[in-house]
This record gives C-alpha cells, structure tokens and sequence, in this order.
C-alpha cells in the first residue's frame, strides 16, 4: 500500500487514495491543511502539529496517518481492539493492526474492512455504491 508523503516542520501527513471513503472528517476538521481544491492538497505547516495529529487520527479508514518530527510522540493504537460494524457491512476497526493484503502486510493502526463483499479494493473497504443499498 503505497502512501504519499506531504512534508512539514513539525509533522508529516501520509495519504493513500486506495484506502480513503471520503468520510472528509480531515476536510471538516482543518479545512486550513486538507484542501480538495488546492495542490498540494496538504498543507501540514498550516496549523500546529498536535491540531494536524488529532484531526488525522479522526480519519476512520487510515488513509491517512503522520509521524511527527518535533519529538512528540506518533499515533498510539487504541488498546483493546476496537471492531464495529454499520448498517452496510462496514467494518472500522482500530487497534494494532497487521493487515495482509496482495501487496504486503500494512501496519496500521485504523482501517474500513469490507464486509459487504463487493469491495474492488478487498479486504478494504471502497465504499463501493452496490454496499450502500
């Protein structure tokens, strides 16, 4: 699963396509930094590290993520492993995760399964239209 990286002074955002539904609760959150109609469309040094850190940690599918350079600490994984479910089969699950895909095993700490089975991004959720009925 191959993330971009947006780099800033004091913390980096990573972003990957493959894993966002477009829940936009970076976009609402700080519209200042995740700004769709801009390019970069992240700005991580328009606003304070621990504002970027909590907003990202919003982000229920993991598409997006961050490590911090200014010797605060990273995102901890919610201990126990949280796992709930939606009306679709959506799975959100945070925690420690080890998730096997095709490509390798992604090391995260949030992310959206599918659970409707029609994901073209399996196990992944791709909040594919078929699931929402």
């Amino acid at each position: 699963m191959s993330f971009r990286t947006y780099n800033g002074q004091d913390i980096d955002v990573e972003f990957n396509v493959k894993l966002c539904i477009h829940a936009a609760e970076c976009v609402k959150g700080l519209p200042n930094v995740f700004d769709v109609d801009k390019r970069p469309w992240i700005s991580p040094d328009n606003e304070v590290a621990d504002h970027v850190a909590e907003v990202v940690e919003r982000c229920p599918s993991g598409a997006l993520r961050y490590r911090r350079k200014d010797k605060e600490p990273n995102e901890k994984a919610s201990t126990p492993t949280v796992i709930e479910s939606d009306s679709s089969g959506k799975l959100f699950i945070r925690g420690h995760l080890n998730i096997e895909t095709d490509e390798k095993v992604l090391d995260t700490s949030r992310a959206i399964l599918c659970g409707c089975g029609y994901s073209n991004n399996k196990p992944f959720c791709d909040n594919s239209d078929i699931c929402r009925n």
